[in-house]
């Protein structure tokens, strides 16, 4: 038997001390694995948090330089007070200052689509770019840079569809049939000339649809693609307004077509 405080009784203390310190250093570990989880995923919120403020912050620029240029539009002075002619014309100037893509106006009655259209060299500038030029999400409504000629057989123009609302939110509403027979009209304002579409089909499609031809040079060619869209034997002049979709499908599109309507 050895004595207290020999090299045998101190062998049989060390473990008891690397226990300690094996459990020290565990709880510490636990501890810091904590204080990283905490710091990590608050970190997340945080940039989560400013991911959603920028994405507020875009949308309410985007509404309120919109809501500046209905203003804007409704400001325009008539000259000589006519039909209304001289006006639009002015307003045409007035747009094509701000943005010389500017190629008319929009509107639907019932909805909150009344916006200028633009027409840029592609279909991807006006995605994430406002009317007067600024980097936003809620981008501009703009018509497919191919249709460029007069007349234009098929005009297909694009919008986002925003959870916020704005743009082209409101196509969805469409697919209601008592408020398409209700607010059924398309207005385009045409180089100082209201000219109006009447929708004949709102639905829920994808990108391969074939709402989205524009190899339409020929009068066989408008005939076969009018019939595939169903669009009324009168039609010689469609319109299609095209939106994506919520539901992550990127394929996913909403579309609204109206044909043209003469006097």
């Amino acid at each position: 038997m050895s004595a207290p405080g020999t090299a045998a009784e101190a062998s049989k203390e060390s473990p008891m001390k690397k226990n300690s310190f094996t459990g020290m250093f565990r709880s510490m570990s636990k501890t810091t694995l904590i204080i990283i989880a905490i710091l990590f995923f608050g970190g997340i919120a945080f940039f989560t948090t400013l991911i959603v403020m920028a994405h507020v912050g875009n949308l309410r620029a985007s509404s309120a330089e919109y809501d500046h240029l209905r203003i804007l539009a409704g400001d325009v002075d008539t000259g000589s007070g006519d039909d209304g002619a001289i006006q639009l014309s002015a307003l045409d100037l007035e747009m094509r200052q701000i943005n010389p893509d500017f190629v008319c106006w929009i509107r639907i009655d019932g909805t909150n689509i009344d916006y200028p259209v633009v027409r840029g060299s592609d279909n991807e500038k006006y995605l994430d770019t406002s009317f007067g030029g600024d980097k936003n999400i809620a981008g501009a409504i703009f018509m497919d840079y191919r249709n460029i000629g007069d007349p234009i057989p098929h005009i297909i123009i694009y919008g986002h569809n925003l959870q916020q609302g704005g743009m082209f939110t409101d196509l969805r509403r469409f697919l209601n049939n008592q408020f398409l027979e209700e607010n059924n009209i398309i207005t385009l304002t045409v180089n100082g000339h209201d000219v109006e579409f009447e929708i004949f089909s709102a639905r829920l499609t994808d990108v391969d649809d074939p709402a989205y031809n524009l190899d339409l040079s020929t009068p066989r060619l408008f005939a076969r693609f009018a019939d595939r869209i169903n669009a009324p034997l009168a039609a010689t002049q469609i319109i299609t307004l095209s939106t994506c979709t919520s539901g992550g499908n990127d394929n996913a599109r909403m579309i609204v077509q109206g044909y043209r309507l003469f006097d």
